[in-house]
């Protein structure tokens, strides 16, 4: 069956703080055209730099998901992004006033809520990234890894272990990109007692 783009039918805005810059911001995501993709536009800066919410523009993921062309830096979009692909929306436009993502209440729920609602089918097929050999990273100084396999439909399986008596080992498995909005937004973001003073 062929997948079609989707973009929003009309913008919608966001308001709030930043989880580490303590920041007020205002965010509207905007309707893009096909093949547009997701791009964030800093309106608090000269020229309103945009920035292409691609992999090549990662430029830190310590405690969060950081974006970075040129002078332009964007930070902590993980729960934006997890909702904007479990909706399955391809193609917006992020108009940003600030250099950090509303924290909103720490997961991705109100992003599901407020744009599950306006989404609009696009006349372009949806082009897809095709996993055609095992791909497996390490990080050691993290003490993580992924490995991705090739298939025929998109799951995704995640283990967690921060040695935490509190937290203990958690596991999680989705077996469709709409089980993210479904089963995932509404996870919660968490940071642990004795790195408040740290982080401070």
């Amino acid at each position: 069956m062929q997948q079609f783009q989707h973009t929003i039918k009309a913008p919608v805005t966001f308001a709030g703080k930043g989880l580490h810059t303590g920041e007020a911001v205002e965010m509207t995501i905007c309707p893009a055209e096909c093949g547009f993709g997701i791009k964030f536009m800093r309106t608090d800066m000269e020229g309103a730099p945009v920035i292409p919410a691609l992999a090549d523009f990662v430029a830190d993921t310590t405690r969060s998901t950081s974006l970075k062309c040129g002078a332009a830096s964007i930070s902590t979009i993980e729960h934006l992004m997890g909702a904007l692909f479990g909706l399955g929306i391809d193609n917006a436009l992020i108009k940003i006033n600030a250099p950090e993502v509303p924290i909103l209440d720490g997961s991705a729920k109100l992003y599901v809520e407020k744009l599950s609602g306006c989404i609009e089918q696009q006349n372009a097929p949806r082009a897809y990234f095709e996993i055609k050999e095992k791909i497996e990273i390490k990080t050691e100084h993290k003490n993580s890894e992924i490995v991705v396999y090739p298939s025929s439909d998109f799951n995704a399986t995640v283990n967690v272990d921060f040695g935490s008596k509190v937290l203990g080992h958690q596991y999680a498995s989705v077996q469709s990109a709409d089980e993210i909005a479904t089963e995932i937004a509404h996870s919660r973001t968490f940071v642990f007692f004795h790195e408040l003073e740290l982080l401070h």
